[in-house]
């Protein structure tokens, strides 16, 4: 017999008037009510518990701490468990109204989650961190969705014990299918619904995290760094991307890491928006002038594209993307970042065999094309002008409400008046007008790209 046994044994018997063959034969139904899988000293805490019996805590030192995670049981109550924080969620509401604050507690092998409510959760909201060792008093254990759960109320108090370094924290964390991810935050947007964040995680990969509420409480700054409990993750070849609901938490930490060490451009592409095409579908394609050339870059929504044609011949920062062999891609949480407007210089009397860039010239207009998309709040269009200059025949691509009145003498507010008829017969009859007729151009070219980009064009007629 252990002395934490035999202290509380002594304990039972003085206060009661069980005998020792009574008190035996209890801590075997006690030991059996709970499956067998508490210890005769779990056993004997719970009778003293049930019985009203005070128990010299200051005599032992693990108190119920000794009584690992995974050998509590439902019905438990006035139990002491000792753990360590590794996931939480924020203060939350129910339907009630009633606050209420959930966080998981682990030992080095398993970990269960525990509930506060009202007054009890209010008090540990500002104190309980991740990463915290932790002792809980006078707690119980309750079934809720087929499993167990430690409930604390206005009895039951906490202590902070220690705190536990981030990165055994993570490994814990992931061993017990609690997974937690860091960001340092390189970039922030806020908008109505939330907060999307672009940085490094904890293995320095680019990460792009869209937070799904406001907590006014928390000030994030570029460069901090962030732990993120309870949420959504999802890796890519280049690239994390994160999730985080209402009931996800984030948590400032005063480490920081030191991946800004790395290439930005991991993070973002950044360029000349030259223009983009629209797709029959949803969405369609951006291409952007970076200092290795003429990159493309798909996107899935129109709302991203119809920004995209605010940014025309503007310094843009693409925060986000996937790379997919040698295609790059949206990803749930891309944003654009709009520059300053750029005046680009045309090398001028230049033919188009003699220039990759930009440049002025005259050229004779072949074919005309026009892609449009009518999607309520988005009027997207694309318009393809086919150009000869004796040397080389080039599609040159424009998104220019000025180029579209130049070569099919449509408005953008109109474009979406018309039928598809209606827009074919107008090309075709601007298609006769222009055919063949000289006109003076600046744009574009590009020859890593199947189009090239027209940003001025003046027509002879």
């Amino acid at each position: 017999m252990s002395k934490t046994e035999d202290i509380i044994e002594n304990e039972i018997l003085k206060h009661t008037n069980i005998s020792k063959e009574e008190l035996e034969r209890k801590i075997q139904e006690k030991i059996e009510e709970f499956g067998g899988i508490i210890k005769r000293e779990a056993a004997l805490i719970v009778l003293a518990k049930e019985l009203g019996i005070p128990i010299p805590r200051e005599n032992f030192s693990q108190q119920l701490s000794a009584l690992r995670i995974k050998d509590l049981a439902v019905g438990f109550r006035g139990i002491d468990v000792e753990g360590i924080v590794i996931s939480r969620q924020p203060l939350l509401k129910s339907s009630t109204g009633k606050e209420y604050l959930r966080f998981a507690l682990a030992d080095e092998n398993d970990a269960i989650w525990v509930i506060a409510w009202g007054e009890k959760a209010l008090e540990l909201d500002p104190q309980l961190k991740i990463g915290q060792k932790i002792l809980l008093s006078r707690a119980s254990v309750r079934k809720y969705r087929d499993k167990k759960e430690i409930v604390l109320d206005k009895n039951s108090t906490i202590r902070m014990l220690e705190n536990i370094d981030t990165s055994t924290i993570m490994e814990l964390s992931r061993k017990l299918g609690f997974p937690l991810t860091l960001v340092e935050v390189v970039k922030s947007f806020s908008d109505d619904t939330g907060i999307t964040l672009y940085g490094y995680n904890n293995e320095c990969r680019p990460s792009a995290v869209r937070v799904l509420s406001k907590d006014p409480r928390l000030k994030i700054s570029e460069g901090d760094t962030l732990l993120l409990s309870n949420c959504t993750i999802n890796t890519f070849d280049n690239y994390s991307q994160v999730t985080c609901r209402p009931s996800s938490y984030l948590q400032k930490l005063d480490k920081k890491q030191t991946c800004f060490e790395r290439d930005m451009d991991e993070l973002f592409i950044s360029g000349i928006l030259l223009g983009y095409e629209v797709f029959s579908r949803e969405g369609g394609k951006i291409y952007l002038l970076t200092n290795t050339g003429v990159k493309s870059i798909v996107f899935f929504r129109d709302e991203l594209l119809a920004e995209a044609s605010n940014l025309i011949l503007r310094g843009t920062l693409v925060w986000g993307y996937r790379k997919i062999d040698d295609a790059l891609r949206e990803i749930a949480y891309t944003k654009l970042e709009g520059g300053e407007q750029i005046f680009p210089a045309f090398e001028r009397n230049k033919r188009f065999l003699e220039v990759e860039g930009f440049i002025e010239t005259r050229a004779n207009i072949v074919s005309i094309d026009l892609n449009r998309k009518c999607r309520g709040a988005y009027n997207l269009f694309s318009i393809h002008v086919t150009l000869d200059d004796g040397t080389s025949t080039i599609k040159f691509l424009s998104n220019s409400s000025k180029i579209l009145h130049e070569v099919l003498s449509l408005s953008q507010e109109e474009l979406c008046d018309y039928t598809n008829d209606v827009i074919e017969e107008i090309i075709a009859y601007r298609q006769d007008e222009l055919g063949g007729e000289e006109a003076t151009i600046r744009g574009y070219i590009s020859r890593r790209q199947r189009v090239s980009f027209l940003v001025e064009i003046s027509p002879t007629v």
